[in-house]
């Protein structure tokens, strides 16, 4: 019975987490497969940890040591790990290099060495007569390569807001944060729950925020979309917006005549990635259409805005593509459809330009 109270009282919340999400993974089922299964993966893992913290608990009140509870105490030092894996895997969710998987996964086997080791060894831990547990050096290796984890999500996080995705990037420092509390309060508290609840919480929101941002961002070049724009023009405040520029790559439909659609699609994702390389913060990039970008420069000089263009044009050069940009002021006294045109006629007028100085 009281197993049955610590589990209402510590996991409940965590378990009913754990229950929606699986549920409203099984509704969206014409969501990226990909992703829903690396969740999947990890609500497995937090269940296996609920498991066997629970078996932990119910153990230790026992007057004599059991070997149920010391594979229950190996499970959680080993789960806990690979639970903060799975974690890292879903972060990285773009196509990972075979050395990339092996780095990712190389704390979580290393600590799945260390710990099995107290079969045949105390270093780790023992249990006396009395089924106390005695956790000796080799029981902070967890928390180390645990940490190691932590270090990875900081720097995936880092990535993510330095290429533009603040709120992703904001997220992902706090869920960071949260989980961080949670190893500690486990430690310093010598309480259980507290990784579990932090991270079952921290999968939920992500998961939601993924889904959002499905409907938020173009699947091909990952940059937001025509939606995304008009909704952000009403949603920064006046004066915000400083500038507006228009990206057009050239001759989409020939590339994608003659060498394939394929060829068209690297061609997009090449030209968002020059151009999201060059942009500075408070800048975000839309997919208007077809080859047609579009970027809102917010609380930025006109002056630092020519500049980017130039440093994009040049990278261009530097490629087998050509992308015609045009740019305006937001200045006082008109309203973002005057902008838009003008950006969009002097974008024409650079088209122009590029199919002259071809034709020479």
């Amino acid at each position: 019975m009281q197993v049955f109270y610590q589990l209402v009282h510590v996991d409940f919340v965590p378990l009913i987490t754990i229950l929606y999400l699986f549920i409203f993974m099984k509704v969206n089922d014409a969501y990226d497969h990909k992703i829903n299964g690396r969740f999947a993966l990890s609500l497995l893992l937090l269940i296996l940890l609920v498991i066997s913290d629970n078996i932990d608990f119910y153990c230790s009140g026992l007057t004599y040591p059991t070997f149920v509870r010391k594979l229950a105490i190996m499970a959680g030092y080993i789960l806990r790990v690979y639970l903060l894996m799975s974690t890292v895997f879903i972060l990285r969710r773009d196509r990972m290099q075979k050395n990339e998987v092996l780095l990712l996964v190389s704390p979580a086997v290393l600590n799945t060495f260390v710990i099995l080791t107290a079969f045949f060894s105390p270093r780790v831990f023992w249990l006396d007569e009395g089924n106390v547990l005695h956790r000796e050096i080799l029981s902070y290796a967890p928390h180390l390569l645990a940490f190691a984890y932590f270090c990875i999500v900081l720097l995936f996080a880092a990535v993510r807001y330095r290429r533009g995705h603040h709120d992703e990037g904001l997220m992902l420092f706090l869920s960071l944060a949260s989980s961080l509390t949670g190893v500690v309060g486990e430690i310093v508290l010598k309480t259980r729950g507290l990784l579990i609840a932090a991270v079952s919480l921290m999968l939920a929101f992500y998961y939601l925020y993924l889904h959002l941002e499905h409907f938020k961002r173009d699947n091909l070049t990952g940059t937001l979309n025509r939606m995304s724009f008009f909704s952000d023009i009403q949603k920064f405040k006046p004066g915000q917006i400083t500038a507006f520029a228009e990206f057009d790559l050239n001759d989409l439909k020939i590339i994608n005549d003659n060498e394939g659609h394929a060829a068209g699609d690297e061609a997009l994702v090449t030209t968002a990635n020059i151009i999201l390389r060059y942009l500075p913060r408070r800048s975000y990039l839309y997919r208007l259409g077809g080859d047609e970008f579009g970027v809102l420069f917010c609380n930025t000089r006109f002056d630092t805005v020519i500049r980017v263009i130039e440093r994009i044009q040049d990278k261009f050069e530097k490629t087998t593509y050509t992308c015609a940009i045009g740019s305006a002021e937001w200045e006082k006294g008109k309203d973002f459809t005057e902008v838009y045109n003008l950006a969009d006629k002097r974008m024409y007028i650079d088209k122009e330009r590029i199919k002259n100085r071809k034709e020479m």
